[in-house]
């Protein structure tokens, strides 16, 4: 398999004694890179730099070989696509939820929304298709996820990166979801997951590699004395 996404010497802070974090992975194509670690130990902060979402401190992002800062903001986050443990669920309608996308520029010049694959979708998430008309307000928390997680797959990134997809389901959902995950990255080319969860399922998904934040390399604070002109982060906003 050929790398997709490499995260080369990431540094980052974490915690209120500014502790920084350095690591580094690669996720291959058809594959799943489970992020793993401790609470408190960045995982979510992973996720959202590899976003674009914040900067890190130093290091650098590949996909495909062409670094990060090669693509504007909105082209990286349509490719490298993140979905949060907490979605946003927007007014309306499931439908108007799952066309919101195709609202957008970055989306609408080289896609359009199809309703077909969003049932398919839905039914593979045991998410009833007579939902489709009804308040996505009114849904449940398994089901908002669900829901968000069809919305983001049905804009085709190269590059998923999910934060606790199951963690809100019970184990029929949860069984379901990560069925999709399985599945996903090896149904067209070129695709992968960045997964960040705690549920033992994980060891069960096919071409799995895990980056241990447990196990990667944490430094010190660094001091004035060391970096006199206050390094900032590198601003991929």
């Amino acid at each position: 398999m050929d790398k997709l996404l490499e995260v080369n010497n990431i540094t980052f802070s974490i915690g209120t004694g500014g502790r920084r974090v350095l690591a580094t992975g690669v996720l291959q194509e058809g594959g799943i890179l489970n992020v793993c670690g401790p609470s408190g130990s960045g995982k979510t902060t992973l996720l959202r730099i590899l976003a674009r979402l914040r900067g890190p401190d130093e290091g650098q992002v590949f996909l495909r070989g062409k670094g990060w800062h090669d693509f504007t903001p909105s082209r990286w986050r349509r490719t490298v696509h993140y979905l949060a443990q907490k979605p946003v669920i927007f007014d309306g309608t499931v439908l108007a939820n799952l066309k919101r996308p195709f609202e957008l520029a970055a989306v609408t010049s080289d896609l359009k929304f199809n309703p077909e694959k969003a049932l398919e979708l839905m039914k593979r998430l045991l998410l009833p298709p007579e939902l489709i008309n009804q308040d996505a307000r009114t849904l449940s928390g398994g089901e908002s996820s669900r829901l968000a997680l069809v919305r983001t797959i049905l804009v085709e990134p190269d590059v998923l990166l999910l934060d606790e997809p199951i963690a809100a389901l019970d184990p029929r959902a949860a069984s379901a979801v990560l069925r999709l995950i399985a599945e996903w990255p090896r149904e067209v080319g070129g695709r992968g997951v960045v997964l960040v969860s705690h549920i033992g399922e994980l060891a069960k998904l096919p071409c799995l590699s895990v980056l241990d934040l447990e196990a990667t390399e944490v430094l010190e604070p660094e001091t004035k004395k060391d970096n006199p002109a206050g390094k900032e982060g590198d601003g991929v906003e």
